[in-house]
């Protein structure tokens, strides 16, 4: 069943602001009223939804994973890190056009600072959406017994962009105004999907004290838990560092 989600807290501090502008300690005073007011206006502009729908794991090999309804996802790590699963849930949530359009409106306007900085709270808000909604299923797949997974977005090293395909696929995500680019870019940008792994027998699991961002070379993902490590390659059966 697919379930279209709207109820969707998409608040951020400043923060998470500038976790998305990337380390800049000397300017946070001199940027202090522009990160505020942009924190502020990213909130207002905001309409947050999302999409998701669970697919079975019908079986997983060397380099994909194959799920219900012929749905197949490509990617070297994936039958590792859904060792065990059952299946995933696959998720596209959304902050919405509002805020890009006010970026662009800003850009034309030659106001270059405002426009950088609110595109940092839009992506802010999409991280937001996203963990909201990520939340919530996990935690009802929790109480009904579920291990869970950390979240697999396509564009990483465990799966590549073109996992956006199979995603928009699977969920109908015109209905909450997404379209996927022919350059696999999402529009509206400030759109994040991905599944979230789920079963009684999942072996690597979204444990905090365990992280999986050893394995993901995103260094400038504002969610770092811990740094690169370097990827992991197959040797015979096992997996070791590169």
């Amino acid at each position: 069943m697919t379930n279209v989600h709207r109820d969707i807290a998409a608040g951020i501090t400043v923060d998470d602001v500038w976790r998305c502008l990337g380390p800049g300690e000397r300017s946070r005073a001199a940027l202090a009223r522009e990160v505020e007011t942009a924190t502020a206006e990213a909130v207002r502009l905001a309409t947050p939804a999302a999409v998701s729908t669970s697919l079975g794991l019908v079986g997983a090999r060397r380099g994909s994973a194959r799920f219900d309804n012929d749905t197949v996802l490509e990617g070297r790590m994936l039958p590792h890190l859904l060792e065990g699963a059952e299946g995933a849930v696959f998720l596209i949530a959304t902050a919405g056009q509002g805020i890009e359009a006010r970026v662009a409106e800003l850009f034309a306007a030659a106001d270059t600072l405002e426009a950088f900085v609110l595109d940092a709270a839009g992506s802010a808000t999409a991280m937001a959406v996203f963990s909201d909604v990520a939340a919530r299923i996990a935690g009802e797949l929790a109480a009904a017994g579920q291990r869970i997974g950390p979240c697999l977005k396509p564009g990483t090293d465990a799966w590549t962009i073109e996992g956006q395909r199979p995603i928009f696929g699977v969920l109908p995500a015109a209905e909450i105004g997404v379209r996927l680019l022919d350059s696999l870019l999402m529009y509206p940008q400030k759109t994040q999907s991905g599944i979230i792994p789920y079963g009684r027998d999942l072996r690597i699991v979204d444990d905090p004290d365990s992280s999986p961002c050893a394995r993901c070379s995103a260094a400038r993902c504002p969610m770092r838990r811990e740094d690169y490590a370097g990827p992991l390659v197959e040797s015979g059966s096992t997996l070791k560092r590169a």
